[in-house]
């Protein structure tokens, strides 16, 4: 951690280009799958893998958010005995929002408009038919999306091609609403309590121990990851040195690296007292990941490059998947060649995403960053 500038986290990076990989993996096999392709999903070796890659990833970015955001409250208000709300909030919107609102207008006007114009696109059927579906497109959907509620609109089945994988960032905008409240309204004494209160209230609900309404407020806000997070964000803002110490260790990596291979592929538990077996494996990788002393860590410059622009990575992939798949499919007609349709697929999605991110990020995301960090600087 690099304290003379700002808090920084060597490791976070490279674990978010992992997680937002992860998705795009998932993606990219579910898409094939559902036009009846060739996939991951068809094999029974590596169906549950591939089912859940996706949401493993999210909920490593929901664990990574609440360790982080909750380690940097706790700073904060030790330093200065307060939250500044208003700069709180503010380096969130500049962080997220911009680059939210270029997906809604791609989603709700580009990507119509293409499919509308071009025949090419007709030839992914799941995506096309998800497109023409006027019932998706309707006043209530599209004002969801625009008020950050796309996990809501999600939970209502309203799938919007280039835009439902936002229903994550509409969970983290939630969660930045709600945890500068709970940081600074408790004491430190016992906001460790409250995070554990959060998490077992969030179980319990889930165990259908409370009625309907409740499981689908559950369902929309999982806030059991960030819960989980933050307790780890807590610990460590209290007891560093103690973690530092017994986070150094290479056979505490790699159990825990072996542990999450092992969850992620076999299922054990029942899927959510697995997700949260992994939720707390992720946060002991976070702990790990962050220490310096250990030998082992993972630390890749190109990776930590793809994991500051892992946001537009997750958010620009589904409409690069848009726009590639129709091609691909006109190759594999012409050359019936599915393995090369596959290669294509796995090269060209990757690299078109990581380059659309690179310039949004550098052209267009940077300038409200410099806003952020130059005007809004809490710690």
């Amino acid at each position: 951690m690099d304290s003379k500038k700002h808090i920084f986290f060597g490791g976070l990076n490279e674990l978010r280009a992992i997680a937002a990989f992860s998705v795009i993996m998932h993606h990219i096999e579910l898409f094939k799958y559902r036009d009846k392709l060739a996939s991951l999903f068809d094999s029974k070796y590596t169906a549950y893998f591939i089912e859940h890659l996706g949401k493993n990833g999210v909920h490593l970015f929901f664990v990574l958010s609440g360790f982080l955001i909750t380690y940097l409250l706790l700073s904060e208000k030790k330093k200065n005995n307060r939250i500044d709300f208003k700069k709180f909030y503010l380096r969130r919107i500049f962080r997220i929002w911009p680059l939210y609102y270029i997906i809604f207008l791609i989603s709700f006007i580009l990507i119509p408009i293409l499919v509308n114009s071009f025949t090419l696109f007709s030839n992914t059927s799941s995506y096309y038919s998800l497109v023409i579906s006027l019932s998706d497109y309707d006043l209530k959907t599209i004002l969801l999306y625009a008020l950050f509620l796309p996990n809501v609109a999600l939970h209502q089945g309203k799938v919007i091609v280039g835009a439902s994988q936002s229903w994550s960032v509409g969970v983290e905008e939630q969660f930045y609403i709600i945890w500068p409240l709970i940081v600074s309204f408790f004491s430190r004494k016992i906001i460790a309590v409250v995070f554990g209160a959060i998490l077992i209230t969030f179980m319990m609900i889930n165990f259908k121990f409370y009625n309907s309404i409740f499981s689908t407020i559950a369902a929309i806000i999982p806030f059991e990851y960030m819960a989980i997070g933050s307790l780890g964000g807590y610990f460590y803002s209290e007891y560093s040195d103690f973690i530092t110490k017994y986070t150094k260790s290479r056979f505490i990596y790699i159990a825990a690296l072996l542990l999450i291979g092992f969850f992620i592929t076999v299922p054990v538990f029942k899927l959510y007292i697995q997700n949260l077996i992994l939720g707390f494996i992720f946060l002991l990788l976070i702990l790990i990941s962050i220490n310096q002393y250990n030998p082992l860590n993972f630390r890749n410059k190109y990776f930590s490059y793809l994991g500051n622009i892992s946001y537009g990575i997750y958010m620009y992939h589904p409409f690069v998947m848009f726009l590639l798949f129709p091609i691909f499919y006109k190759i594999l007609a012409f050359y019936n060649n599915i393995f090369a349709f596959n290669i294509g697929i796995y090269i060209g999605i990757p690299a078109l995403t990581v380059f659309i991110s690179y310039i949004s990020f550098t052209y267009i995301e940077k300038r409200f960053i410099k806003i952020k960090d130059s005007k809004f600087k809490t710690l």
